[in-house]
């Protein structure tokens, strides 16, 4: 019996560490999904913008629905927002929304920045400008997003060999 209770032991340290790695490693993944997601919404709000006529809260409500993951979601609230609080200005809703939202994500302190300034310069001026905004928000975005991609493909399994071993070190130091 205490032969059974020591190897179960282990199996639950091995788990447990094997399982931290894990989350590390699904952190990794998550922000690159994120920062992919953020990307799409920028190149189809580009597109919409250059392209079509639509009030600001149906364009956002239109990301909203047309673009996955967290930044679809953060559009289809914007959306709602401005459609709510005819008064408030976009950067003051966008900055709002920002810190309330997100707490769930995954992006680092680089990519909330890239996003604020986005925030902070769409609708203050003309379409040309506007352009401009979203093109240098595009390639910061991409430039982040392949940042992330090479860093997860070097840490991957990196991760899940660190999970392996400190679990079998904590397993062998305990026994």
């Amino acid at each position: 019996m205490s032969a059974l209770c020591v190897m179960f032991g282990a199996l639950c340290v091995l788990v447990a560490c094997l399982g931290v790695f894990g989350l590390v490693r699904l952190a990794l993944k998550m922000r690159q999904t994120e920062l992919q997601s953020w990307l799409s919404a920028v190149r189809l709000l580009s597109a919409e913008m250059n392209f079509g006529v639509l009030p600001l809260p149906r364009l956002c409500s239109l990301l909203g629905e047309r673009v996955d993951g967290t930044a679809g979601c953060f559009f289809a609230n914007l959306g709602d927002e401005l459609g709510r609080q005819k008064q408030a200005a976009l950067p003051q809703i966008w900055q709002e929304l920002l810190v309330t939202e997100r707490s769930g994500w995954h992006l680092s302190a680089a990519d909330v920045s890239v996003l604020a300034d986005l925030g902070a310069g769409l609708g203050k001026s003309g379409l040309a400008n506007q352009r401009r905004l979203l093109a240098l928000t595009e390639e910061r975005l991409a430039s982040l997003h392949d940042e992330a991609a090479a860093r997860c493909e070097r840490l991957y399994r990196l991760l899940g060999a660190l999970g392996w071993c400190s679990g079998l070190l904590l397993v062998c130091l305990w026994l």
